[in-house]
């Protein structure tokens, strides 16, 4: 049993070079969605993929997708939420406190505009 607990919500960043991989999880951790987005051209694509039956989907899509486009760099983020028996009220607030923490991530990096030589030499086209 996962008793509500919004302090138990956790983000954790992994450096892929320069790529970044966002571990997002709270109450029973668990793999419930996976988002990976890039840019290209100013324009930010990628996908999302969940297990059925969960719900992280749309939170993990959004997160992914914004940190790809400030950071300029492909981002995967794996999400993993799960508290029993929690209201609607609730749910907002995990949302808002999963977006708190990669809001101060993010806010602490410096914006990419543009992928060095070096880097972009390490990647295959």
């Amino acid at each position: 049993m996962s008793t509500y607990d919004l302090k138990s919500i956790r983000l954790e960043v992994i450096e892929a070079g320069v790529d970044k991989v966002f571990l997002v999880t709270g109450g029973k951790a668990h793999i419930g969605a996976v988002s990976t987005f890039y840019v290209d051209q100013e324009r930010v694509s990628g996908t999302t993929v969940h297990i059925p039956g969960h719900k992280e989907q749309e939170l993990c899509e959004r997160l992914a997708r914004k940190a790809a486009l400030q950071l300029k760099v492909t981002v995967t983020v794996i999400m993993g939420i799960h508290f029993d028996s929690i209201t609607r009220m609730q749910i907002d607030e995990i949302v808002h406190t999963a977006e708190r923490l990669m809001d101060e991530h993010l806010s602490r990096m410096p914006e990419q505009t543009q992928l060095s030589e070096e880097s972009q030499e390490e990647r295959p086209n």
